[in-house]
């Protein structure tokens, strides 16, 4: 199995989105996974100009020189992609953002409709590989605030992409009360390492089932600490 996770955190590897990602793929090495962490914000992306030169002119091929194309060069026997972010206003970081539409580049402008009867883009992934399956996702995402509701936006987001890519989301880890995890406080220490733990155990169940199961999603759904006492450190900062 072969798992690439973007990290779209301007932090980069010092981000508390790292800390999540690196834990979740260590515990997918664990059982063999093949296991990727391309981090964005090393790497040089330009915007999307929206000019379909990848669609009607030259197919698949962008007209901007940046690092686009190393990074999409990681989705090639892809079986997980997993797309990590800080949650900015709701939803996605600007620099996952300006990737996403970059894959625009990869996609195929033919239209089919689902099996609502909505239209949607045809599975240009199955197309150019041999009729394999479209990667599954995996959504990694942090947030300041505490409550797990505060991801509902992202979450839909996510949802809707990965249905025009002929996918489906298969794990959701969303984790309120992100600052926590990057404090340097012993009584934060052991709840930190215990939530750790928790990601390298999902990151198993993912290598072994293609899921997370409910025991372990609901232990790492639970708050850090107590809401009202986050809101109340967080305010006195």
């Amino acid at each position: 199995m072969k798992i690439v996770a973007y990290n779209g955190s301007p932090k980069g590897k010092n981000s508390v989105t790292n800390l999540m990602i690196d834990e979740v793929l260590k515990g997918a090495q664990e059982k063999g996974a093949e296991v990727v962490n391309y981090t964005l914000s090393e790497k040089n992306i330009h915007h999307c100009t929206g000019c379909f030169h990848c669609w009607y002119v030259e197919k698949n091929k962008c007209i901007l020189n940046d690092d686009m194309e190393d990074a999409i060069s990681h989705f090639e026997d892809l079986d997980i992609l997993i797309l990590g972010t800080p949650l900015y206003f709701d939803n996605v970081s600007g620099m996952l953002k300006v990737f996403l539409d970059r894959c625009i580049a990869y996609g195929s402008y033919f239209i089919e409709k689902d099996e609502h009867g909505e239209s949607k883009h045809i599975d240009a992934y199955k197309e150019k590989h041999n009729g394999k399956q479209a990667p599954r996702i995996i959504v990694i995402s942090n947030g300041g605030f505490a409550e797990k509701s505060q991801f509902q936006a992202l979450e839909f987001m996510m949802d809707r992409m990965a249905r025009n890519m002929s996918s489906e989301v298969i794990a959701k880890i969303f984790r309120g009360q992100g600052p926590l995890l990057a404090m340097k406080n012993e009584q934060l220490k052991p709840i930190v390492d215990h939530y750790r733990e928790l990601l390298r155990q999902a990151g198993r169940e993912i290598a072994t089932q293609c899921c997370i199961s409910e025991q372990t999603q609901g232990k790492l759904d639970a708050p850090l600490i107590p809401v009202d006492v986050y809101n109340q450190q967080i305010n006195s900062r």
